[in-house]
């Protein structure tokens, strides 16, 4: 991937920077335009010790203006539907090529800066091939407005003509250092491989160690992004260029330092389809509602797989609820899908598309570049909820045996496929049955992927219709008298109008209603009656949008 940019972005841009402005395509009406640029970045405010300075999403990304890098920096107050310009970072240094920055908001304080200073960094020099490239930081302490250079966390022990620095990514390690990754193509023996400095005050840096040094000299590791998982561990996704293609792997951490050993490359991230992505990854974590571990999300600039490229193909995101990002990954909508993305590599089309979870992990907000009508490539923005809008839901229910006159219980359980956000209203329905049936609670709320389970009570009457043809417990009768106890009065009263007390009970002896029915005197054994048998079906129905629902059916057994 670095070949692409090895001079020609910072060129490409430039001349982008004198085309026409263009406009977003109407086919992508779900994603918003923002300006020119390429490479974004985005963080949601939160570690600001005044509580009413957090929730701003801040964005950044890379333009050129005659010539000249600049990193404008934009603002979003109203949860990512609308962005304002509100600064700018700027430095002579910039002109000579300017790549691949981060943004990053420190959780806590490192020596001097404190909780809530946003950190920005990038490569610096890209086109100088006589000096040495830079990782330059700088802090903004008012959200983002002001910008101020810092320090560098690396600077090249080369010129750039043997080899560059790129892709800088941030982290706090559990022993609240602050890490710098980046990419570092001026070791000799390898293409390039994945380094790591650490500081306690962000000013000074430790000497370089080695994060991902693969064994095969043409391994290209690169565009490192590190996430801390609720479990403490820190999961790391990078492009493997070289060999693998530029294939998309992972690592972990116990504490964001050591990712030992170096020379390992991880393993490939897989969906459960059979594919995975090639180039440019980005991934994000959220505490999404019902999931232990939250949820990780991640995504590439072009999925593919062993029969090439994927159906999703700029319109996928990954996504893992394992503690680890273990597995196979499941699929999702992009936020900021690509049209007509191809499995050719560029410098503009989902290049390293950021993802952030808002509110609380039940949105994901996503921004990608793409280039327009006029061939100009431009920075984009664009949600979708993490949980399906008609999402799959599984329903499963216990068969009930029940004895009449008597109660029974079993379970039925909704699953919803991929996360559900909303409230099921149960119901029941089991023609013929003489009873009553009954849910321990009939509403259903579901804030994750995680099943909901209620119990089904049913309650024999003292009779029921025969819904299988087989014996009921009043001999035969016809089945419509045995509905309830009151139309088998009904019907009583009027053989005893129309025959005499007489002839009603000569009938019932005929129909093996007396007691050689249970057996004589004599103690003549007859056979049981043989169970009722009923089929109960079962509704789960979303109480504002009807649309989603599931049903099935269960056996119920009434031994008479």
């Amino acid at each position: 991937m670095r070949s692409l940019l090895r001079g020609v972005l910072p060129r490409l841009l430039c001349i982008l920077a004198f085309v026409t402005a263009g406009w977003a395509m109407p086919a992508l009406a779900q994603r918003t335009m923002l300006a020119q640029g390429m490479y974004p970045r985005a963080v949601q405010l939160s570690h600001n010790a005044t509580p009413a300075n957090n929730g701003r999403i801040v964005v950044s990304f890379t333009t050129f203006t005659g010539g000249s890098g600049i990193q404008p920096i934009y603002a979003s107050d109203d949860n990512g539907t609308s962005f304002t310009q509100i600064g700018t970072i700027t430095d002579p240094l910039f002109s000579r090529g300017l790549c691949c920055g981060t943004l990053y908001e420190l959780p806590q304080a490192v020596g001097a800066l404190s909780a809530g200073t946003l950190l920005w960094a990038g490569s610096v020099g890209g086109d100088t091939p006589a000096n040495p490239m830079q990782i330059r930081i700088y802090k903004s302490t008012d959200r983002g407005a002001t910008w101020s250079y810092l320090s560098n966390c690396a600077t090249g022990t080369v010129n750039r003509s043997a080899g560059g620095l790129w892709e800088p990514e941030f982290t706090i390690a559990a022993n609240g250092a602050l890490v710098c990754f980046y990419s570092d193509e001026t070791v000799t023996g390898f293409s390039q491989m994945l380094q790591q400095v650490t500081s306690t005050d962000g000013l000074t840096w430790t000497a370089p160690v080695r994060t991902v040094a693969s064994g095969v000299a043409a391994d290209r590791p690169g565009m490192a992004v590190v996430r801390k998982l609720p479990s403490g561990r820190y999961f790391m996704t990078f492009e493997l260029c070289g060999p693998a293609g530029c294939t998309v792997f992972y690592k972990t951490s116990p504490d964001g330092i050591n990712w030992t050993p170096a020379g390992s490359v991880g393993a490939r991230v897989e969906s459960e389809d059979g594919h995975w992505f090639l180039h440019t990854p980005t991934v994000a974590w959220a505490p999404v509602p019902g999931l232990a571990n939250g949820r990780i999300f991640l995504i590439g600039q072009i999925e593919s797989g062993a029969s090439g490229i994927g159906s999703g193909n700029g319109n996928v995101v990954f996504y893992n609820d394992t503690a680890d990002g273990s597995g196979k990954w499941k699929t999702m909508a992009a936020p900021a899908p690509i049209a007509g993305l191809t499995g050719t590599s560029n410098v503009c089309q989902n290049y390293s598309p950021p993802l952030l979870p808002l509110a609380g992990g039940t949105t994901l907000f996503g921004m990608t570049t793409d280039y327009d009508s006029s061939n100009v490539c431009r920075v984009y923005f664009g949600k979708v909820p993490t949980y399906a809008s008609s999402p799959t839901l599984t329903l499963g229910a216990d068969a009930i045996g029940v004895s009449l006159n008597q109660s029974a219980s079993g379970n039925v359980t909704v699953t919803p496929s991929g996360g559900y956000l909303g409230t099921l209203k149960l119901t029941v329905s089991i023609p013929n049955f003489n009873g009553t049936a009954s849910f321990d609670h009939d509403t259903l709320t579901f804030t994750g992927a995680a099943a909901q389970t209620a119990k089904l009570t049913l309650r024999s009457g003292t009779s029921t219709a025969s819904a299988s043809g087989g014996s009921s417990g009043f001999g035969g009768l016809p089945a419509m008298a045995f509905i309830g106890s009151v139309p088998l009065l009904l019907l009583a009263s009027v053989l005893r109008k129309a025959v005499g007390m007489a002839a009603l009970a000569a009938i019932l002896a005929l129909s093996g209603c007396g007691a050689a029915s249970r057996g004589d005197s004599a103690g003549s054994i007859v056979t049981p009656p043989i169970p009722t048998k009923y089929t109960a079906t079962i509704t789960a129905t979303d109480t504002t949008n009807a649309a989603i629902k599931a049903t099935v059916t269960t056996q119920v057994t009434l031994y008479n």
